[in-house]
């Protein structure tokens, strides 16, 4: 193939939101100075077609944004990977998986080795990699899907016969399901609802030791994924320097939930040199030092119905953009001393 031809090949749209190019990246290749390009581009193009509309976009339309760590092999790339201990199969294996253009037996197919942040941060909090497994399950027609330590990156296989099969290397390993096992049929919404409730709040529940989500897993397993609490009480002095009921809670990079009670206006909180403008145009440089760049500040007033999301203008610098936030969100938050920069993005959208 020449480079002309490369170029066009990873232009080509495999999705409203995947194009190729982004599934020929290799460290392995990359590394080792291997090529990593399809033998056959037309049969790669269609199963990855396939892979990036019947699943990745589904996933990140629910989930937020996703990472590709790991899209198309070679058999060049794949067979060294195996060769040298890189963690890849063999080319029998991986035929209608990483590598793309050739089939296995039963078909045509593809897979991704895919990191989906929401669900890392979750994980980290102390959640079971196994609410997406269900969720992946409940709701897109996958064929395999392998789940590993790592940010709870997980391989993620279309296939025209899809195995629907489960599996992972971190705990419960092993097998969690496939169409011979009991758990296959059914609805499993209650093992990822806390993961949704994650997603769309920021706010973590950790699953009950009877879950399904942790049916498998070993007792002492179980122990080490209680989440730590986060609830972080505003102490009465706090409570007495609030003015004007305004309240204003400041999200920064090392910081996630800073509490500040001493505006006396709503406007004054958003607009003022020590506000939100004031936060993101840099005018309060020790806050910076302390707590790491500012992101969000959520603002609102004792016995009001809602708040404001204040973040920098995407397109306008110098000001800031604001967005409705109901009074129980930020109650929940609250409560929870914190949120993720996920969850308060969504407001905005």
């Amino acid at each position: 193939m020449h480079y002309d031809a490369l170029e066009t090949l990873g232009r080509e749209r495999l999705s409203r939101h995947f194009y190729m190019r982004e599934f020929l990246y290799s460290e392995i290749a990359n590394w080792h100075q291997l090529r990593n390009v399809p033998d056959h581009p037309e049969a790669a193009i269609r199963v990855g077609r396939a892979l990036c509309t019947e699943l990745l976009e589904p996933l990140q339309l629910r989930f937020g944004r996703i990472h590709v760590r790991s899209g198309y092999r070679s058999p060049e790339v794949n067979a060294f990977g195996n060769r040298h201990n890189l963690n890849c199969g063999s080319n029998e294996n991986n035929y209608a998986g990483h590598i793309w253009d050739y089939p296995d037996a039963q078909g045509h197919g593809a897979m991704a080795c895919i990191v989906v942040p929401a669900l890392a941060d979750y994980i980290a909090l102390g959640g079971s990699w196994t609410a997406m497994a269900w969720w992946i399950h409940d709701h897109l027609p996958y064929s395999s899907l392998c789940f590993f330590a790592k940010l709870g990156a997980f391989n993620i296989g279309w296939h025209e016969l899809p195995q629907r099969r489960i599996d992972s290397f971190v705990a419960p390993r092993g097998c969690l399901t496939k169409p011979q096992m009991a758990n296959h049929a059914g609805d499993h919404a209650q093992a990822y609802q806390d993961l949704l409730t994650f997603v769309d709040t920021g706010v973590f529940h950790a699953p009950a030791p009877d879950s399904p989500a942790l049916a498998q897993v070993p007792n002492a397993t179980r122990a080490s994924r209680v989440a730590p609490p986060l609830l972080v009480p505003t102490s009465p002095a706090t409570e007495r320097a609030t003015k004007g009921g305004i309240r204003y809670r400041a999200v920064h990079t090392k910081t996630s939930w800073r509490r500040v009670n001493n505006h006396e206006s709503l406007d004054n909180a958003i607009h003022g040199k020590t506000g939100a403008a004031g936060l993101f145009a840099g005018s309060l440089r020790k806050q910076r030092e302390a707590h790491g760049d500012p992101l969000f500040v959520v603002v609102w007033r004792d016995g009001d119905h809602g708040g404001k999301v204040v973040r920098p203008h995407p397109r306008q610098v110098g000001q800031v953009q604001l967005a409705d936030i109901p009074i129980h969100d930020i109650e929940l938050m609250e409560a929870q001393g914190g949120t993720t920069t996920l969850a308060l993005t969504r407001y905005f959208d």
